[in-house]
């Protein structure tokens, strides 16, 4: 059962990323203009300055907030493919092929973002997908090590 859900969140996960890809670069600039936006809702004063200076804020910020979502969707990729692997007992290696797993679509993901409107498949941005991804794995592997081997302490 547990795989099985896995699998689905995983599929989804794959699908969401595709989706988010498949934008093409009106969309995407808007979408990620918006969701600075909704954060810097919460800075004091941010809604009080002229339209112009938020929007050169927003601007400004939106090359960081696109380089995060490609860190945190490839994070939370290599969370769910390392945890469906280690499902299984009998693969060997498992944290190196969730990571070559990881890297392979992030490689053709920016394959796919060269046949959108707007977009270009970039090798900064598998690097820093690939980044996101080993920084979940180890999440997985660390949280797996702590609930498998209980560490031990001395009561001397």
């Amino acid at each position: 059962m547990k795989k099985r859900i896995l699998a689905v969140l995983l599929v989804l996960w794959v699908a969401f990323i595709f989706s988010m890809s498949s934008q093409n670069s009106t969309t995407s600039k808007n979408t990620s203009g918006g969701t600075v936006r909704v954060i810097l809702s919460i800075v004091p004063q941010f809604e009080n300055q002229p339209e112009e200076v938020q929007d050169e804020v927003v601007d400004n910020l939106q090359y960081i907030a696109r380089k995060s979502a490609h860190f945190l969707g490839y994070m939370m990729l290599g969370i769910l493919v390392m945890s469906l692997l280690l499902q299984y007992d009998n693969l060997q290696q498992k944290a190196l092929k969730s990571f070559i797993i990881c890297v392979l679509y992030a490689i053709s993901d920016e394959i796919h973002q060269l046949f959108v409107p707007g977009r270009a498949g970039q090798v900064k941005d598998v690097m820093i997908d690939s980044s996101g991804a080993i920084l979940g794995i180890f999440i997985v592997l660390i949280i797996y090590i702590m609930r498998r081997e209980p560490w031990k302490t001395d009561n001397k």
